[in-house]
């Protein structure tokens, strides 16, 4: 294998396919990221071939695919981490890059640089998985917008593997995010384009994708692109289990979890006895500051009459601390307190992007839900805690 390329392209690519690399693993191969040269591979671009990088932990898989000058084709497997060190440090002032296989090494030159990294057997490493049919295309940054708001809710024990998930419900209308850990309920609803020949019927695609790879893949992936959403709808597929993210150069695939989620739609109150609007922000900052009296396993109170809303934590004998903040609060509706984890009140807030938030409410011990004024695109609902 030779081929060059310039610095940035090579260090964009290596950094992309590092998100796979695993933190430890009892197989050294995967511990490697794959470098493959293709002549064949890209038509257009800069240069007369591609070159594709990536890393595999047999639950993720990342890629990347840049135009390079390819003067041999072939593959060569290096110590992930390492390349990941140096393609950051190497040295600026617009030199390419040259990496070439001699012997049972890997040069890479850059300027005055010049390295050797061993070769690890390229035969050890898995078969890397190919993107599933695709199902459709999103907007890149409204996609992780919507996967971080419901991503601050997922549970993170292991021992219940769909708390831990964020689900995926595909229709032809629509994609909606969804995950709990039992306590709080997000719900998020983007529009997509669906591919013409997907099968989408009127039951919905579904798809449960661990949170925290899902989060990671859709912060990492585009800047302002659309994505290519691919996911195997056949369970006899060869791909099944499979769910895949691609934009420009980039590709991520992740397995789906094995598990049924909960039946979600009924814990939402079929109707609200009230609701409250209060600008977002400073009822944020003042959750956080009234919340600093009391521990993390005492409740902030939210007490609601005409007009205003006071927030309230600690109790009698201990630090205690109070604020009262304007709120659409109606004057003739009888007054509610409504006590909650702190911590709780501050993620579904913080997730929120409108300016004016809106409280819907039934009585003080049953679910209350966050959303935008005037909008339930994104919906956030958090489960009372008793009066202290």
């Amino acid at each position: 294998m030779k081929l060059r390329l310039p610095r940035e392209a090579l260090a964009e690519a290596v950094s992309w396919a590092a998100h796979a690399l695993p933190a430890r693993s009892t197989v050294p191969a995967l511990a490697g990221l794959l470098l493959t040269a293709d002549q064949d591979g890209m038509s257009g671009g800069t240069g007369d071939g591609m070159l594709a990088v990536a890393g595999f932990d047999y639950e993720v898989s990342a890629r990347f695919r840049v135009a390079a000058e390819i003067s041999e084709p072939g593959a060569a497997l290096v110590p992930g981490r390492l390349l990941a060190d140096l393609s950051r440090a190497l040295p600026g002032g617009g030199h390419d890059v040259e990496l070439a296989t001699i012997g049972a090494d890997l040069t890479l030159r850059c300027g005055p640089a010049q390295f050797e990294l061993p070769l690890v057997p390229v035969e050890d490493y898995p078969r890397l998985p190919a993107l599933p049919p695709v199902l459709g295309s999103v907007d890149g940054a409204q996609f992780a917008e919507a996967v971080a708001q419901v991503a601050v809710v997922a549970g993170r024990d292991e021992s219940l593997p769909f708390l831990t998930g964020i689900r995926l419900e595909f229709t032809a209308g629509a994609v909606r995010l969804v995950a709990t850990d039992r306590y709080r309920l997000a719900v998020r609803d983007i529009a997509w384009e669906p591919d013409a020949a997907a099968p989408l019927t009127e039951e919905p695609v579904v798809a449960l994708v661990p949170a925290r790879s899902l989060h990671e893949i859709a912060r990492s992936l585009t800047k302002g692109e659309r994505i290519t959403v691919a996911a195997a709808t056949d369970d006899t597929a060869a791909n099944s289990g499979l769910i895949g993210f691609a934009a420009g150069g980039r590709e991520a695939t992740t397995r789906l979890l094995g598990a049924d989620f909960i039946t979600y739609r009924s814990i939402f109150p079929s109707a609200y006895a009230g609701s409250v609007v209060i600008e977002r922000q400073p009822l944020l900052d003042a959750v956080k500051r009234i919340a600093l009296v009391t521990d993390r396993h005492r409740p902030v109170r939210l007490a609601f009459a005409a007009g205003r809303v006071t927030v309230d934590a600690g109790a009698g004998g201990e630090a205690r601390g109070r604020q009262t903040l304007d709120a659409s609060f109606p004057a003739e509706a009888e007054p509610i307190m409504l006590a909650a984890n702190a911590g709780y009140l501050v993620d579904g807030l913080s997730a929120l992007s409108a300016d004016e938030a809106e409280l819907h409410f039934t009585t003080p011990t049953r679910p209350a839900v966050l959303t935008a004024r005037g909008s339930e695109d994104y919906r956030y609902l958090f489960m009372p805690l008793r009066h202290t």
